[in-house]
């Protein structure tokens, strides 16, 4: 695509979106939804639970009032929500609250499948790699 005509493209498709992730910004979901160009808000349950002293605890009652403070925020602000699910159910949840931007699972679990895909095909090939992760779990869990 010539640039002119991608720049042009560009600037008429661009995609706005917030991440809610600490609760100072929880605080402010309702004015960040009402600033003109703002398309999603996006709640990050991980950071925003490790920030709020609840770390991983999604079903917490905080967490669950956030969730459901950024829903109203962008309903009244007439733009979209959304979250990170990790599974259908959970999906199906945020759906139901009204979220229309969901992103299935973290960047860095799809990455580490994918990176597990390769150890497995290439393993017949006599190929080998250090699963440092895996020992760190392993160690994590003989500790616990």
């Amino acid at each position: 695509m010539p640039l002119a005509c991608y720049l042009k493209k560009a600037n008429e498709e661009i995609l706005v979106i917030i991440q809610i992730e600490s609760p100072r910004a929880l605080e402010q979901t309702e004015a960040i939804a009402k600033v003109p160009g703002v398309d999603v808000l996006m709640l990050g349950p991980g950071d925003l639970s490790v920030l709020s002293g609840v770390p991983g605890q999604f079903d917490h009652p905080l967490m669950v009032a956030a969730f459901e403070r950024v829903a109203r925020a962008a309903k009244a602000a007439g733009i979209h929500w959304g979250s990170v699910s990790a599974n259908p159910v959970h999906t199906r949840k945020l759906l139901d609250m009204g979220a229309r931007f969901i992103c299935h699972n973290a960047d860095i679990l799809i990455l580490k499948r994918g990176l597990e895909q390769i150890q497995e095909q290439y393993a017949p090939l006599g190929f080998t790699f250090d699963n440092r992760l895996a020992a760190m779990v392993a160690e994590c869990q003989r500790q616990a």
